[in-house]
C-alpha cells in the first residue's frame, strides 16, 4: 500500500474526528486481477440505521485544474477544453469504478455517499461539467454523490483546524496531528 498523500491525510483525519468514523482507511486498492481500481480514502461509520460508507476520491490541486490530458472521447466536450473535458472523463470514470468497488464490498449501499474533495476547481465549465457527472452518478447507481469542492472544502478543513485546536487527543491520523501541532503553537 502505498503512503497516504497529504491532502488524503485530511481528508481521512476529517472523516475519523468530524464525521466520527470508526474505521478510516487510505489508497484501498480492488482484489480482482487487473483491476486497477483505487479509492483514495474509505470511511466507514456504524449507525443505528447501518454501514454509512463514505468513499473519497482527492484531488489536490492548487491551480484550479483537476488532471491534464487528452479526453479520449467528445462526450464532455460542451464543458469546456480538452484538459476540462479530460477531467471529467476521468472522474467519471473513477466514481463508476468506486461504484463497483463498493458493491463487491459492501451489501447495501443505501447509506453510501461518493465524494470528490479539492481544495480549488475552477469555477464555470467544470464545475458545471462536475454537476452533470453529479447527476449521472446518481441517476445510474445507488450511492449519492457529494461535491467538496472551494468554498465547502475550505469550511470543512476550518472545521478539523477547530477541532485540532480544541483536543490534544491522539487520533492516529497523521494529517489531523499536524494540524494539531500548527493549532497549539504558541
Amino acid at each position: 500500500m502505498t503512503q497516504p498523500q497529504p491532502g488524503e491525510q485530511l481528508v481521512g483525519a476529517y472523516l475519523r474526528v468530524v464525521e466520527g468514523c470508526d474505521l478510516v482507511t487510505y489508497n484501498q486498492r480492488s482484489m480482482e486481477q487487473g483491476d486497477q481500481t483505487e479509492l483514495d480514502v474509505l470511511g466507514v461509520k456504524s449507525t443505528p440505521e447501518g454501514q454509512r460508507v463514505l468513499a473519497c476520491e482527492v484531488v489536490t490541486h492548487l491551480d484550479g485544474q483537476l488532471y491534464s490530458g487528452t479526453p479520449s472521447t467528445d462526450e464532455w466536450a460542451a464543458y469546456g477544453n480538452a484538459s476540462y473535458q479530460y477531467s471529467l472523463e476521468r472522474i467519471s470514470e473513477k466514481f463508476e469504478r468506486v461504484v463497483d468497488y463498493l458493491d463487491v464490498v459492501f451489501d447495501d449501499l443505501s447509506l453510501a455517499e461518493i465524494q470528490l474533495w479539492s481544495p480549488y476547481v475552477s469555477e464555470g465549465h467544470q464545475t458545471a461539467g462536475l454537476t452533470e457527472v453529479v447527476e449521472r452518478t446518481e441517476r445510474d447507481h445507488e450511492p449519492g454523490v457529494r461535491l467538496v469542492i472551494n468554498d465547502e472544502y475550505t469550511d470543512r478543513i476550518e472545521e478539523l483546524r477547530d477541532a485540532a485546536s480544541a483536543s490534544s487527543k491522539d487520533y492516529s491520523e497523521t494529517g489531523f496531528r499536524y494540524l494539531q501541532i500548527l493549532e497549539g503553537m504558541r
